[in-house]
């Protein structure tokens, strides 16, 4: 299928690469509150980083009636998003006062991700960088690479061997009409 391109094709690339969930983790803690944690990666239509939001949920297992959830976390900019519970922070340690709800929050991280991404694209072919593609029109096709950065040295059998931790990745998007069509 052919896909004519307008002028706003590059912008419309870095925003609909702009919030992907990249990784998203649970742990348990010992006080019936679980955390599920979800990491959002703004990038430029190459995959280069912008910036990274972590969404945390602090899950109460609904038999805890605290007041208080203890977590840590080394975010900035740190922000409740679905109430007005408030918090109290001592370096890493946050007191969250809940009265037995979930807390829903916000920060900033600048630490490097386990898995990057690039991102190449291809009209009719041949490779075209994501600012050429505007006004264009033909096939076009994108590459999107990931590579796994989270690796440790192991023992394995009595030797030495890179173990990377395992990582599902999916990418999806939504082309706007208003930037992409559909060619018979």
């Amino acid at each position: 299928n052919k896909k004519i391109l307008n002028v706003t094709m590059a912008a419309g690339m870095a925003a609909v690469l702009g919030t992907t969930p990249v990784i998203a983790a649970a742990q348990e803690a010992d006080n019936g509150v679980s955390k599920e944690e979800t990491v959002y990666v703004n990038a430029t239509a190459e995959g280069e980083i912008k910036d990274i939001t972590v969404s945390d949920w602090l899950k109460n297992s609904g038999d805890s009636s605290e007041s208080e959830i203890k977590d840590t976390s080394d975010l900035t900019d740190i922000k409740n998003v679905k109430g007005d519970e408030t918090f109290t922070q001592d370096g890493d340690n946050l007191t969250w006062s809940t009265d037995g709800k979930d807390i829903y929050y916000q920060g900033k991280t600048d630490k490097e991700l386990p898995v990057s991404v690039s991102i190449k694209y291809y009209l009719d072919g041949k490779e075209i960088s994501p600012d050429d593609l505007a006004g264009k029109t033909g096939h076009l096709k994108m590459e999107v690479t990931y590579t796994n950065t989270a690796k440790t040295t192991k023992k394995v059998n009595g030797k030495n061997a890179e173990i990377y931790s395992p990582f599902v990745m999916v990418t999806g998007m939504i082309l706007s009409t208003d930037n992409f069509a559909k060619m018979r």
